[in-house]
This record gives C-alpha cells, sequence and structure tokens, in this order.
C-alpha cells in the first residue's frame, strides 16, 4: 500500500475527518488530500506527529519491513523470472536491482538474487561479454556480503559457489582456501525435517521437503555423470558412452534433466569416430530441444516439483545459441551436406522465428 493511501486507511479508521487530521499536526486540509492522493508527501518533521495522531508508530506508518516475507520474496522472484522469460531483460534487471536496493540487509534475497543471475545467464547466452561479466561481479559481490555476514542458513553454499567462481576465474589458491573452510562430511537435515513433520501429523510437509531434495539429489547425479565424462578424468571413449546410457536412464527413470542427453551422445560417438550416430544424435537432439518439458516422475515429485504446462525446454535464446554453434562448429561441417540434418536446421530456425 502507498503512504498516502495507508494514511487515508489509517485516519478512517479512527474515525477522523481530512479536516480533523490536518488541525491536529497543524497543517490544511488540503495539505492533508494531497497526500492521500500521494501528489506530495508530508514534511519528515511531521512524521512522528501524523504517527503519534494516528495511534501508530513512524515504523508502520511508513510500513518498513527489515526484509521480505518468504511469500513476497517468492513472488517477486517470480515476477522478475517472468518478466525476463517474455524477453524484457531490462527491465527484470531494474526490477532486481531495485529490490536489493530496497532491501540491503535481506540476505536471503541476496541468495536468490545470485540464482535470478545464474538464470539471466543461462536464458541470455547472446549477450554481450559485458553484461555476463557484469551478472558475475554483482553475483560475486552478493555472496561475498552473504559469506562476510556469516548467515549460518546459506553460508556453506554461499562459500562453496564462491570457491566454484574462483576455479572458473583461474583463482586456485583462493577457491582451496574457501573449500578448506566447509565442512569434509556433511550431513542432510531434510530427512529430519521429515520426521519432524510426521510426528507433527503433517504428512504432506514431510512428502514435500523429500521430494524437494530428492529432485536436488537426482540434479545433483547427473551433474557428477557428466563431470565424470570429462576426457581428462576418463579419456576412454567407450567408459564415455556407458556413462552417457546411464544418465540416460537416471533421466527416463526420473523425467528429470531437460531431455537433452542426446547432446552427451554427440560428443561420446564423436570421441569414438562414430560419425553416423554422432549425426542421428544431433538431429534428435534438435528436434528435442523444440518441444516442450516433461513434468518430472509424478510419483516421485508430485505435488512438490511441478513444470507448467507447455513449458519449452529452451528458450529462444538458447535455440538460438545451439543454432549458431552447428553453423560455426568444424565437426558439423559434413553432417550439413545431410539431407536429414538440413531438415532438422530447417525445423529449428523455423521454431525460432514462430517465437518472435
Amino acid at each position: 500500500m502507498k503512504l498516502g493511501a495507508h494514511i487515508a486507511a489509517l485516519r478512517k479508521s479512527k474515525g477522523m475527518t481530512q479536516e480533523q487530521l490536518a488541525a491536529a499536526v497543524g497543517v490544511s486540509a488540503p495539505a492533508v488530500s494531497k497526500w492521500e492522493t500521494d501528489t506530495s508527501c508530508p514534511d519528515i518533521s511531521l512524521l512522528c506527529p501524523i504517527a503519534r495522531t494516528l495511534g501508530t508508530n513512524v515504523d508502520k506508518l511508513l510500513q518498513f519491513e527489515e526484509m521480505l516475507s518468504k511469500d513476497e520474496l517468492t513472488k517477486r522472484n517470480n515476477e522478475i523470472v517472468e518478466t525476463a522469460i517474455k524477453g524484457n531483460l531490462e527491465k527484470a534487471e531494474s526490477m532486481l536491482n531495485n529490490l536489493l536496493h530496497t532491501y540491503p540487509s535481506d540476505y536471503e534475497l541476496k541468495y536468490n538474487a545470485s540464482l535470478t543471475l545464474d538464470m539471466f545467464a543461462m536464458l541470455f547466452p547472446l549477450e554481450t561479454s559485458e553484461k555476463i561479466n557484469k551478472w558475475k561481479e554483482l553475483k560475486k559481490q552478493l555472496l561475498e556480503e552473504i559469506r562476510m555476514a556469516g548467515v549460518s542458513s546459506y553460508w556453506q553454499s554461499t562459500v562453496s559457489k564462491l570457491a566454484g567462481l574462483a576455479i572458473q576465474n583461474g583463482e586456485l589458491e583462493q577457491a582451496e582456501q574457501m573449500l578448506k573452510e566447509l565442512p569434509e562430511h556433511t550431513s542432510d537435515s531434510s530427512m529430519l525435517w521429515a520426521q519432524l513433520y510426521l510426528k507433527r501429523n503433517e504428512p504432506e510437509k514431510a512428502v514435500e521437503v523429500t521430494q524437494k531434495r530428492l529432485y536436488v539429489l537426482v540434479r545433483k547425479l547427473q551433474l557428477c555423470l557428466i563431470s565424470l565424462m570429462n576426457k581428462e578424468m576418463i579419456p576412454g571413449a567407450e567408459q564415455t558412452l556407458e556413462i552417457c546410457k546411464v544418465y540416460r536412464q537416471v533421466e527416463e527413470i526420473f523425467k528429470v534433466g531437460g531431455e537433452t542427453s542426446e547432446g552427451l551422445f554427440v560428443e561420446a560417438y564423436l570421441r569414438m569416430g562414430n560419425y553416423e550416430e554422432a549425426k542421428n544424435s544431433a538431429v534428435k537432439l534438435i528436434n528435442d530441444i523444440m518441444g516442450t518439458a516433461q513434468q518430472p516422475n509424478p510419483l516421485l515429485f508430485y505435488p512438490a516439483i511441478k513444470i507448467e504446462d507447455g513449458q519449452p525446454i529452451a528458450t529462444r535464446e538458447m535455440k538460438k545459441m545451439m543454432l549458431e554453434g552447428i553453423m560455426k562448429e568444424e565437426f558439423f561441417a559434413d553432417y550439413r551436406q545431410d539431407i536429414e540434418f538440413q531438415r532438422a536446421i530447417e525445423k529449428l530456425q523455423q521454431d525460432i522465428q514462430n517465437s518472435n
């Protein structure tokens, strides 16, 4: 509620007229009218008299909140994400920055903002390097502020993220120091929460916390499998292909992963020198990425994890990035002469145009 509307609501709840409020604080009735219509704001010296007259204090009069409630934070985050997904990145950035400036000591907001910046980078991979670096710097700044504040609920994941950023930037000594700050063995409290909810006779909450944790663990498992495919870790092409098959099995069982396992098979087959299979996987990947995202296995994840019906697997920006990569990468050069591959590219180009 805006200040003017709030003053009006408080005045009416006290059964006062604008004239009575004006007389009480020593201003004219038109002045009060301007406050209540947000044409002007009260002078700062009048805030205490107004608050006393209306039976409140200045914090409540100004609707001061040190931090956002969880519901309000979720609502604001969703608004920012939806604005970005609709293609209005500049407005989404402005909304995020305004929120951070409005609640500078809200560390839960800072942590969520760091995740939103990751989302910007994922949705808009073709942005300028200057803008992407700006997002990285802001993310690092927000995480450092959380780390220095020692916010227990986010400290461990924050230090992990900062270590990851340091590794990406080649700051290996700094990354090592941060990793040493983390405990070697960590316990998962999710099962304890589930037990607590069951003791309270709240099985729906026990299901929710367990399903959310399972989803996170499945995603971590998939990331571990992708890491194992790094040729510096496991150079054998046959082993890499077997890991791809395991990844696909995980994706099929849990219905988690974005149906993009074919991209892993492209790389595995290329390592093996099996260019025909690599082409087939590339064609399938192009066709898959134009589809809609599937719901995670409902038996395991519903109702805690839901995907909006009709949500595309990839944004327009991600599809454009894939198309540009296909047209530039050398190992796709021979495939571009293949009729099946050409048709897939044409479908992707048309799909991108239709999403304008």
